[in-house]
């Protein structure tokens, strides 16, 4: 048994879990996890969003077995230790999944600063749409859930006048997403459901002209959310002006340590993370790059980040990936995914590049492709550029 199933039987009876045709309370969440019989070691979980997924998730930590959360269509089960309560398994910038092993401790700690820095409340109603068993998902969902019964709304449509609607019929306060579904409801003609005050962006850089439209149509100003799998949450905008301008992804959560070394490198408690960053006058963190990704453009070091944040500001474009490859006699070139529905982009980007910054190579679509993780899928996109 770990600390989680502990505090989630503190939580008061009530209805909990929204999902189509059926609500469920604490003590029926309760009763049903403390049925399903489960081994020890790990419990995979394959569910979509629903009150299955959190039914198994509870079992698993009744039993006191770890928790393997995996997207439905995942073929395999990876090969993984039975440590800790839950596996977070992420990509990170190599493509290749690794687990991250997460004590009770390390969930309850990020679960209550990020409740404590959002200000996600009890009688709040979260809208279950991103994953519940991805490192966003786990801290804003389901963690909330289990600290302090805070209600979540399962949903697995990404039709966006269908988010919409469920959004006005469920009451939905609280809705933590991703800029993909953020662009598309921003585009659409359609009034702000009343009960919304609440929108947070994770997952993949928002730009500011998404932000700027979504804030035009709703009159909501979206909040950037910034983490890591090994981390959890690092750092929020909690005015939303950060997001609206594009300036950067906010200031570090309540009771959560950040620093830039002098490399550049982000670094949360102990962690040293891949995503170099700097501080801005407001005391913000602004995101510049990974480690590592540079390209030697006729002897001049670009780094891609700085391409993708000059693209990120040319009118009409609404996420962007850059990346270094290669010609025939090894020299690195730059090349670059758009989205836009624009084709002038490169003149528009003379403006603010120097000529040997330019990316030799352009894909422009309207829609890049996505991951069910909601980033971008970079793979489809090498073989598009």
């Amino acid at each position: 048994m770990t600390a989680l199933w502990s505090l989630w039987r503190a939580n008061p009876d009530q209805p909990v879990v929204f999902e189509t045709g059926r609500t469920w309370t604490t003590a029926e969440l309760t009763a049903a996890a403390e049925k399903l019989r489960l081994r020890r070691g790990v419990v995979p979980i394959r569910e979509p969003n629903s009150a299955g997924w959190l039914i198994r998730f509870l079992a698993a930590q009744r039993l006191g077995a770890t928790a393997l959360p995996l997207d439905p269509s995942s073929p395999v089960i990876p090969p993984v230790a039975a440590r800790g309560c839950c596996v977070k398994l992420t990509s990170g910038s190599t493509g290749e999944f690794k687990p991250v092993y997460c004590s009770p401790a390390h969930l309850i700690r990020d679960g209550r600063n990020i409740c404590a820095t959002m200000g996600i409340r009890p009688d709040d109603r979260n809208l279950a749409l991103i994953p519940l068993g991805h490192s966003y998902g786990l801290g804003n969902l389901v963690m909330p859930l289990i600290l302090q019964g805070t209600p979540v709304v399962c949903a697995q449509t990404v039709v966006p006048r269908h988010i919409l609607e469920i959004i006005r019929e469920q009451r939905v306060t609280v809705f933590p997403t991703v800029p993909a579904v953020l662009r598309a409801l921003a585009m659409l003609d359609a009034p702000k459901p009343p009960s919304l005050r609440l929108v947070i962006s994770a997952g993949a850089p928002l730009s500011a002209e998404v932000a700027q439209q979504f804030y035009r149509r709703y009159g909501l100003k979206i909040h950037n959310f910034y983490g890591a799998s090994e981390t959890g949450g690092i750092c929020y905008d909690r005015t939303g002006n950060a997001t609206l301008t594009g300036r950067s992804v906010g200031k570090p959560l309540e009771n959560v340590r950040v620093k830039i070394r002098r490399d550049g490198r982000v670094v949360v408690g102990r962690q040293v993370l891949a995503d170099c960053g700097k501080w801005n006058r407001y005391g913000e963190l602004r995101l510049i790059g990974r480690v590592g990704v540079v390209a030697n453009i006729g002897g001049k070091k670009v780094a891609p980040a700085e391409v993708e944040r000059a693209l990120r500001s040319v009118p009409g474009v609404t996420d962007v990936w850059v990346t270094v490859l290669q010609d025939a006699r090894g020299n690195d070139y730059l090349a670059a995914a758009v989205e836009t529905g624009r084709r002038e982009v490169e003149s528009d980007l003379r403006r603010k590049l120097a000529a040997w910054q330019f990316p030799k190579r352009y894909f422009l679509a309207r829609e890049l492709p996505r991951t069910d993780r909601g980033k971008l899928d970079t793979a489809a996109l090498r073989q598009a550029l």
